[in-house]
């Protein structure tokens, strides 16, 4: 049997210390992000469901109804989204605090806008300037609270 040199013993000796402690951190990392991946993490990411596209009416709980769009075509700078919800009755209806999140989802976090409140216009009209920084796919995340309660969630994804 050969002789190890010092070195290959110091190398071996930090190797066979090093390895069940990385294996601890990563293997933990793994069950963490498998567990919330698995709906076990005590605090639940929302889900936004598909929206038709602008203009369509979109079912809201309650009885109550939205129809969104924006003031152009989605394009480079600024556009305007503007949102009206309804009665089930087709009456408008300003009660809700409406929020809106939009970014990248292939350039998750580089352009995220955050949760911005929608102004509330003299028609009724819930408005909110998106700024469409560069050409891409692109999706806005649209939040109804009614009585500070989550209602509604939905995305619109578009390219630009």
């Amino acid at each position: 049997m050969p002789r190890m040199n010092k070195r290959a013993v110091f190398v071996l000796s930090i190797l066979i210390v090093s390895l069940p402690l990385l294996f601890l951190y990563y293997g933990g990392e793994a069950r963490s992000a498998s567990s919330t991946a698995g709906g076990l993490a005590t605090e639940k990411t929302p889900v936004f469901a598909p929206m038709p596209g602008p203009g369509k009416k979109v079912p809201i709980e309650g009885g109550y109804y939205l129809i969104y769009g924006f003031d152009k075509k989605p394009k480079l700078g600024m556009v305007i989204m503007k949102v009206e919800i309804f009665t089930a009755e087709g009456k408008k209806d300003t009660s809700f605090e409406a929020k809106a999140d939009a970014g990248m989802p292939s350039m998750k976090g580089a352009h995220e806008t955050g949760d911005r409140p929608f102004t509330v216009s003299k028609k009724g009209d819930y408005l909110l300037p998106v700024n469409i920084v560069m050409p891409g796919d692109w999706e806005i995340r649209l939040t109804l609270l009614k009585e500070g309660k989550a209602i509604f969630r939905g995305r619109y994804n578009f390219d630009v």
